[in-house]
């Protein structure tokens, strides 16, 4: 964090100390709605005592509100393959792989995708043009109305399959009704919840998969260092998570687990993960 944004925060705090809680998130989505550009640091600085208390409350107001790091999500910033992040090409290049060493053909063994935390839905755009296009349906959930809803409108303007619902990661079952996916994806997302809601979620989210997985989940910046029942990043109080442990707590089953670090990633160091639902043998491919 450079002097800048240290200072914005800073300055926001002695608001933190004048007002209460309810009047400092009204004042939070004014300023975001004025787009000032140092609006996510003023942001992050005036709710500070909540994301130290209570990190998880301070993220679903953020994306609910599409606020702060939710902002960056408009259509021109994200439906274009060159502004893909490269922890998504790898791990669409795994799934790709991960099928082929199965003899099997992902073109035609992927037919359905869910998307945990989709916001405009540009990942599965991207499914759809270049990886599996003749997947149907292609569905994805997000708690951030205006990204479900703007990206949508963008969808329905191109002729996509895709279909966006606004939902909480805790109601993939609401969403997925009596449908299995071939393929689940939860890119970015258990980092704003708690390690008690992120295994709730991983457990629904293997439940609607008939066969693989796709997780990027945050990590440390050093690679081998082990993270013990979930710990909170001081910057922005984003959640760490033992992935690893919590998969095989669930019954899934670790296929892969690939360390990106922030240079690469492109913003913070990432596990790129794919795992399998615990009951893939009792299920037809």
């Amino acid at each position: 964090m450079n002097a800048f944004h240290a200072a914005v925060r800073g300055s926001a705090g002695f608001l933190r100390l004048l007002l209460p809680l309810e009047i400092r998130k009204a004042l939070v989505v004014r300023i975001e709605q004025l787009k000032f550009r140092w609006g996510a640091d003023f942001s992050l600085g005036i709710l500070a005592d909540l994301r130290r208390h209570n990190p998880e409350a301070l993220h679903r107001f953020l994306w609910s509100n599409h606020l702060a790091y939710a902002a960056t999500y408009e259509v021109e910033k994200r439906f274009a393959a060159s502004n893909l992040n490269p922890t998504r090409q790898i791990l669409f290049g795994q799934i790709v792989d991960y099928y082929r060493r199965c003899a099997l053909n992902p073109r035609e063994q992927i037919r359905s995708v869910l998307e945990i935390g989709c916001s405009l839905g540009y990942l599965l755009r991207h499914l759809e043009l270049y990886t599996f296009p003749d997947a149907a349906p292609l569905h994805g959930l997000d708690i951030d109305r205006h990204a479900v809803q703007t990206g949508m409108s963008y969808l329905q303007s191109v002729n996509s399959k895709v279909r966006l619902f606004e939902a909480d990661v805790t109601r993939v079952g609401n969403v997925a009704g009596n449908q299995l996916y071939d393929l689940a994806l939860c890119c970015g997302v258990l980092m704003y919840v708690n390690k008690e809601t992120a295994k709730a979620t991983l457990q629904k989210i293997f439940a609607v998969s008939r066969r693989l997985v796709g997780i990027i989940c945050l990590a440390h910046d050093e690679r081998r260092r082990t993270i013990l029942n979930s710990e909170i990043r001081k910057s922005d109080g984003a959640y760490l998570h033992d992935m690893h442990r919590m998969i095989e707590e669930v019954g899934g089953r670790l296929i892969s687990s690939t360390f990106v670090n922030a240079a690469a990633s492109g913003s913070s160091p990432s596990h790129v993960i794919l795992a399998e639902p615990p009951a893939l043998a009792g299920r037809t491919s």
